[in-house]
């Protein structure tokens, strides 16, 4: 017959295997939470993060056009843009909330759809320009993108939204500001624009496109390149 002994000792060291045990158990779930939380709240603050650079990054505008008030955001796509970017035209259009007109993100504000029927987009910078159509974007009712560019010298580029809106002729330019937002002006004034259209505020404002910063060496654009190449032939 074996007889098995069991000391005090041997109780004691299994007892403290079994607190380990579930120290690390606790210890695995409490870090799983943790990270968790941190996952979700990322998820959470991402599109406010988001719509509060856009709205940084942005014009708004208000107009009253045939008798219908618009208001439109514009900007530039994928900001803040430099040379050689890749970027376009970013415009977004919707019927105010009548409680709070100047805030595109008001609860009342509904999106104008159907616009890339009528409205074109002239891209200005100096003396050259190109006209685009302005495409729906994929999955946001009411806003608009133009043919992606690459912007080749920092200098001031212009967007006019040209076309028909709500029977009437709409011809209006925007033009970016070099300090974006800080360097924008805000106006809450009527202004006549032309015949049947309004403008009854404007803020913010959209950044021009920003030199790089290269390292360690200069960094040197597709267009001067081109030119020293020129200048080789």
């Amino acid at each position: 017959m074996t007889i098995i002994g069991i000391t005090h000792s041997s109780i004691v060291v299994q007892y403290s295997l079994n607190i380990d045990l579930h120290t690390r158990i606790l210890m695995k779930k409490y870090i799983f939470l943790s990270i968790g939380v941190v996952v979700v709240a990322s998820m959470m603050l991402s599109p406010v993060l988001q719509i509060l650079q856009t709205s940084y990054a942005h014009q708004k505008a208000l107009y009253n056009i045939g008798g219908k008030d618009y208001l439109f955001v514009i900007g530039s796509l994928n900001e803040p843009a430099q040379v050689d970017d890749k970027t376009g035209v970013d415009f977004r259009a919707m019927y105010p909330d009548p409680s709070n007109p100047t805030d595109s993100r008001a609860n009342g504000t509904q999106p104008v759809t159907g616009l890339e029927n009528s409205l074109k987009v002239e891209i200005s910078a100096g003396n050259k320009n190109m006209t685009s159509d302005l495409e729906p974007a994929f999955g946001e009712l009411g806003s608009y993108e133009s043919e992606p560019f690459y912007p080749t010298i920092p200098t001031t580029y212009n967007y006019r939204i040209f076309g028909d809106i709500n029977g009437t002729n709409f011809d209006v330019t925007f033009s970016c500001s070099p300090g974006g937002e800080a360097g924008s002006v805000s106006d809450n004034s009527t202004v006549q624009i032309s015949q049947g259209v309004e403008r009854k505020a404007i803020a913010g404002g959209f950044g021009c496109p920003e030199d790089r910063i290269g390292f360690p060496e200069p960094y040197i654009s597709q267009y001067e390149l081109a030119q020293e190449l020129n200048k080789t032939v």
